[in-house]
């Protein structure tokens, strides 16, 4: 007996998005924050690990980390993007960013899939909107050969399309689409290159466990 089928509105916009479920290229990209997870580089940095779905259904094939402090709690950039994306979400001058267990998905070599893992983080990040501005990485692995990632360069408001610094002082969001216009992809394929180092996480497939790890945090 053939199927029959029922009209569903559920999954539109992964219609409109392709097969293709991950975000490969540099661009603007307006969705919502999965998780928070804190993490801590093999030379002491701190970090937070976010994990993101735009509104489309496309997520990054590995975590977005902003590094944010050293060992000697020295600010890195990554902080003050953190600063942008906390008011870019939603959070007032002040705002305590309070640790907490969160969820988040992590590679099971044994059974051979992502399965939900729990550590610290901060559980109040889940679920809200941010607008990111990805850019793309080309990289040269351990083994030599060409890899890709995404790293956050920009944040703005999911609504507005303000700046963090725009929506503060209330001017027009013309700055992404100056950065956005201007946004091209990073080579890094040279064996001199200093990569940042990916996030520790368990679910390091091969090409992912393969990433350079001469990054000077």
């Amino acid at each position: 007996m053939i199927p029959s089928y029922t009209t569903s509105y559920e999954r539109l916009a992964a219609a409109d998005a392709g097969p293709n479920r991950t975000i490969e290229a540099s661009g603007a990209y307006i969705g919502s924050l999965t998780y928070a997870r804190a993490v801590q580089s093999s030379k002491g940095a701190w970090g937070v690990e976010l994990g993101f779905v735009t509104d489309a259904g496309l997520s990054p094939r590995y975590p977005l980390t902003l590094w944010t402090l050293s060992p000697e709690g020295k600010r890195y950039f990554g902080h003050d993007l953190l600063d942008a994306l906390l008011v870019c979400a939603g959070f007032a001058q002040g705002a305590k960013l309070r640790p907490g267990k969160v969820r988040y998905p992590r590679w099971d070599e044994q059974a051979g899939c992502e399965v939900l893992a729990t550590a610290e983080g901060y559980p109040e990040l889940a679920g809200r909107r941010v607008g990111l501005l990805l850019q793309r990485e080309l990289y040269t692995t351990k083994a030599g050969k060409e890899g890709s990632r995404l790293s956050i360069v920009g944040v703005f408001d999911a609504q507005t399309q303000q700046t963090a610094s725009g929506k503060q002082a209330g001017l027009p969001p013309k700055l992404v689409m100056e950065r956005l216009a201007r946004l091209q992809d990073k080579d890094s394929r040279s064996a001199a290159a200093a990569l940042p180092e990916p996030a520790p996480r368990e679910d390091a497939a091969s090409a992912f466990a393969d990433m350079a790890d001469d990054t000077p945090f």
